[in-house]
């Protein structure tokens, strides 16, 4: 008979590998046109006056609810001119920040 220790463990095991299909193994990526492949472009966007931010969490996508730390989070900043960005933070980058 099986432990409930190791029950639990299988059951959470399945529930990061359903979350971790859905978040990476589709595929199908979003497309947006927000194009600031431009060094211009993002000096203004870096430059450009925050009028407000916010902390945002959202569930993992393809999935409905949010479960602890298995959710998606970034601060929202509203610029002066209205238009709303996330600011996210990519694994290997500012690592010393």
């Amino acid at each position: 008979m099986m432990s409930f220790k190791t029950a639990l463990g299988l059951i959470l095991l399945a529930i990061v590998a359903v979350v971790a299909e859905f978040s990476w193994g589709n595929g199908k990526g979003n497309s947006y046109s927000y194009d600031l492949s431009k060094m211009s472009d993002l000096r203004k966007l870096y430059n450009s006056k925050v009028f407000m931010a916010e902390m945002m969490t959202r569930p993992l996508e393809g999935m409905s609810f949010q479960l602890g730390k298995l959710s998606h989070s970034g601060v929202r900043v509203t610029l002066e001119d209205g238009t709303k960005w996330l600011v996210h933070k990519g694994d290997g980058y500012g690592i010393s920040s």
